[in-house]
């Protein structure tokens, strides 16, 4: 999958690529930018993360690609439903000649990314804190949850959120063990488990 530029002057961005559990990455074949613009580290939680600068301004376009990603497909899915750009590792914005921050968005044709995402928590297992992060694509309520193996609700949080990347931070769990967490929108339900030890 080849990632263009949408013709704006940029000197560098950088940004954290969510990856769904329906992809894996084999590859990432070098563009404008190359291997060494990207970190590889947080793979196994879902994120690719990326940052490219030049000393020139460079137009990013639709003639060269700044990188190609080699995907392998886990299961039947759509590219647009794996991949999103977030700011949970780092944060998702450009810059154009004069320093200025520009949004990074992803968008496969005319349609931006946006569906919703809930992230596994990080770090997994934890002790003391962990921070659970999602993604939302509009504006909305959401309720995140925490309960044990028993069914015993431990965390509930309910906000309204704006569209993008959140994270909330959650320590004081009563107990060890395997944990739950569920994040309820009006159109969005996902669960996840994490760890915590003693």
């Amino acid at each position: 999958m080849p990632f263009f530029g949408d013709n704006q002057e940029v000197s560098g961005y950088q940004f954290t690529l969510e990856l769904g559990e329906g992809l894996e990455l084999v590859q990432v074949l070098d563009g404008v930018a190359r291997e060494e613009n990207f970190g590889f580290a947080l793979l196994e939680n879902g994120a690719l993360t990326t940052s490219w600068n030049e000393a020139d301004v460079r137009r990013m376009d639709s003639e060269e690609a700044l990188f190609t990603l080699v995907f392998k497909a886990r299961e039947n899915t759509t590219l647009s439903k794996e991949l999103s750009v977030s700011s949970r590792y780092t944060k998702a914005e450009a810059y154009n000649a004069n320093g200025e921050l520009l949004n990074v968005q992803l968008a496969f044709g005319n349609e931006l990314a946006a569906s919703y995402k809930l992230y596994q928590n990080v770090p997994n297992p934890f002790s003391g804190a962990t921070t659970i992060g999602f993604y939302l694509p509009e504006a909305t309520t959401a309720v995140l949850r925490v309960w044990d193996v028993r069914g015993v609700e431990l965390y509930s949080q309910s906000d309204k959120y704006a569209r993008g990347y959140h994270e909330v931070r959650i320590d004081q769990m009563p107990v060890s063990g395997v944990l739950y967490y569920r994040l309820d929108t009006p159109g969005f339900t996902a669960t996840r488990k994490m760890i915590r030890t003693k």
